[in-house]
């Protein structure tokens, strides 16, 4: 059968037609993206990728959203964009949606990828864990995170707002970036630091000044080229500050495995690799030992988005 994929992210909402077969890897067409501050919602998005398909639409879709899937209206954190459970499959056409969290959707990617496509980053050797718990996160245009639990030979996804808990400074430094965030946004969460735009949060605070919030990828090619000194410094803050975030959510997870996915990530995948990274993933005090046997990988698979929502409804559907 065939279903839409989609992945509705802050920036961006992404489509492709799945094709799915029971006990086989979901297949992904060409995708289509477009831009949120284009589009009034979803269903003018849905309309979009309708027209660039040159003809109708499968009339299932899984679509994973960036926000809490609670039951009530989904409103997005980073887009004034809201979805009605309750009415998107009319919106839509459908005869059948599945809606999930976006990063619960990730999780669902990360339950079936091969070792080729996870790149080893620290750890011991080997696999993903086939069985306890992996935490799955990754920054974006916020940072997603979900928990990927594995228990005799099955796999359940938990979504989570584990992004949204408070930033915990390691040194004065940060304390006084925390305190900045906080007098101007009420409070410093990790998001605020753990993300695309958390870049340009820490490029400010090093003196950088102020940087175009709409073109948050021009200052990571300046940070990860080293054309500007400046942004370069914010980020090996970041990836410090991302390792000490990943390390406290997977602890507060009991995870024995972390799997970091994005394009945001891979483009810094030798700093991930470096102590700036682990160092700071490791350092919990008397948890320190446990730290480091936890596998931490990278997800290469482009899209994962897209990949776990055909999952996620290949398993709702076939179970």
């Amino acid at each position: 059968m065939k279903i839409v994929a989609g992945d509705i992210g802050g920036t961006h909402a992404r489509f492709a037609i799945a094709e799915l077969s029971e006990g086989q890897r979901p297949k992904l067409g060409a995708m289509g993206r477009y831009r949120t501050s284009e589009h009034r919602g979803l269903a003018s998005a849905w309309r979009a990728f309708a027209r660039d398909q040159s003809g109708k639409l499968p009339e299932a879709a899984a679509l994973g959203l960036a926000g809490p899937v609670d039951g009530g209206p989904i409103r997005f954190m980073n887009s004034p964009w809201v979805v009605d459970p309750r009415t998107v499959a009319k919106e839509l056409g459908l005869e059948r949606v599945t809606l999930l969290n976006d990063y619960g959707a990730v999780a669902h990617a990360v339950s079936i990828l091969g070792a080729d496509e996870l790149r080893p980053i620290s750890g011991p050797d080997g696999d993903l864990p086939g069985d306890g718990i992996t935490t799955v996160l990754g920054p974006g245009t916020g940072l997603g995170v979900a928990m990927l639990v594995r228990r005799g030979g099955r796999a359940e996804v938990i979504e989570t707002e584990a992004s949204h808990i408070g930033f915990a400074p390691l040194n004065e430094d940060e304390q006084a970036l925390a305190d900045a965030l906080a007098e101007r946004f009420g409070r410093a969460s990790v998001e605020r630091i753990v993300s695309g735009p958390g870049l340009i949060e820490l490029y400010r605070h090093f003196g950088g000044g102020d940087w175009d919030v709409g073109d948050s990828g021009g200052l990571w090619s300046a940070a990860i080229d080293g054309e500007d000194p400046v942004a370069a410094q914010a980020l090996d803050a970041f990836v410090k500050c991302f390792g000490s975030a990943a390390g406290d959510i997977a602890l507060a997870h009991g995870a024995n495995a972390l799997a970091i996915t994005g394009g945001l990530a891979n483009r810094i995948a030798d700093r991930l690799s470096s102590p700036l990274f682990k160092g700071r993933f490791i350092a919990k005090g008397r948890y320190r030992e446990r730290m480091e046997k936890v596998r931490v990988r990278l997800a290469t698979v482009e899209e994962p988005g897209l990949l776990g929502a055909a999952v996620a409804f290949q398993r709702e559907w076939f179970n």
